[in-house]
Parts: structure tokens; C-alpha cells; sequence
């Protein structure tokens, strides 16, 4: 088995779309208290997406580095597109993070994680959010009456954006991978511990919201 083949594997046995909350928003089931809540806990890995490659980039170099730096800038900018989605359903932007949430967000930011692992957890993540924010999307505007425009441009922007970002990542691990200087095992690891810990996020978001993960 490759190593993309691994990867897919460990995004498929952790695929968030099957998890109860999503299920519920795909479903039209969810309250605004609900999506109101999700809102502020979730706005916390927002932040870490950017600190992960911020993290990683001064111990890189050369493309990788400037790589990095792009990215963190890239995604620092779109908090406030989150904030507006916040802002749509009545959340709160300064909600103090369960401990799922701490969770994830410690484990997306990675502090310590070296710039190829961060690349890992980068490409787990975001390869995934073109579907994950499309359905959420379709979801807020079909489901729940929200009109395109701020609360759904966070969404709307990376079902787009988010498949250049996945692929420049692919292609600084795939040439990481050719040269042998990396640990296959410590990548997969990375991987699984981000999408694992989105659960683990979700989880919590159940806990608040009063239902059962």
C-alpha cells in the first residue's frame, strides 16, 4: 500500500460528514442555537489552521518556507470570514473553547510538529474541506434560510480553495517523500490525529448543544 493509499484510508475511517452533527445539518435538524454554538467552538481551529504552518515555517526553508508563510497569511485573513458566519447565526467570536475543542485546536496548531508533518496534517484536513464545506453551505442556504453573502462565504471560499492548497501541499510531500528524509509513519500519524481531534471537536459541540456524541 502507498502512502497516499494509507492517507485515504485514515480520511476515510475518520470522515467528519458521517459524524452525528453533520449528519444532523445535511439533515436540516440542527437549531440556530446549535449552529450558533458550533460557531464559536469551531472559530478556535479556524485560528489554529493558520498558527499550524505559521508554527512550522521557521524551521523550513527556501519554497517550503515561503510555502508556509503564504498559508498562514492566507488563512489568518479568512477569520474574519468566519467571524461573519458567527456573526450570522448569533454566536459568540470570543466563546471560551470546551476541552474538545482545546483539544483540536492543539492538535491543528502543532506546535513542535516539524514542517513535513504540518504538511500532513495540512493536506488531511484541507482535501477534505471542499466537499465538507460545500454540504455546509448548501446546507445553510437550503435548509436553514440564510442567504449567500456572509454567512456562507467562509463556506463558499474554500469549497474552492482549499482543492490548490491540498494539491501544493501534495506536491511538497511527494517530493519530500522522494528524497527519503521523511518518516512515512510520523506523517500518517500527523494525519490522523488532526481529523481525529475535528471529531473529538464535534463531540464536544454535541456535549453543549445537550445531545448525546
Amino acid at each position: 500500500m502507498t502512502f497516499w493509499d494509507r492517507l485515504e484510508t485514515v480520511k476515510s475511517d475518520n470522515d467528519v460528514l458521517e459524524h452525528p452533527f453533520y449528519v444532523r445539518w445535511s439533515n436540516g435538524e440542527l437549531s440556530r442555537e446549535e449552529l450558533a454554538a458550533y460557531s464559536g467552538q469551531y472559530r478556535h481551529v479556524v485560528v489554529a489552521l493558520a498558527a499550524a504552518s505559521r508554527n512550522a515555517a521557521p524551521a523550513a526553508d527556501g519554497a517550503l518556507r515561503e510555502h508556509l508563510e503564504d498559508h498562514a497569511a492566507e488563512e489568518t485573513a479568512h477569520i474574519e470570514l468566519w467571524d461573519r458566519f458567527v456573526a450570522a447565526t448569533g454566536g459568540d467570536a470570543a466563546a471560551e473553547p470546551t476541552p474538545e475543542t482545546e483539544l483540536c485546536s492543539a492538535a491543528w496548531a502543532g506546535a513542535g510538529r516539524n514542517a513535513e508533518a504540518t504538511l500532513a496534517a495540512l493536506y488531511a484536513i484541507e482535501s477534505a474541506q471542499p466537499q465538507i464545506s460545500s454540504v455546509k453551505q448548501q446546507g445553510l442556504v437550503d435548509l436553514y434560510g440564510y442567504e449567500e453573502g456572509p454567512a456562507t462565504d467562509y463556506f463558499e471560499i474554500h469549497a474552492t480553495l482549499d482543492h490548490d492548497h491540498a494539491e501544493s501541499h501534495r506536491r511538497f510531500i511527494e517530493s519530500s517523500l522522494e528524497s527519503g528524509d521523511v518518516d512515512e509513519d510520523e506523517l500518517i500519524a500527523s494525519a490522523r490525529e488532526v481529523l481525529r481531534a475535528n471529531w473529538t471537536l464535534l463531540d464536544g459541540v454535541e456535549r453543549i448543544n445537550g445531545r448525546a456524541a
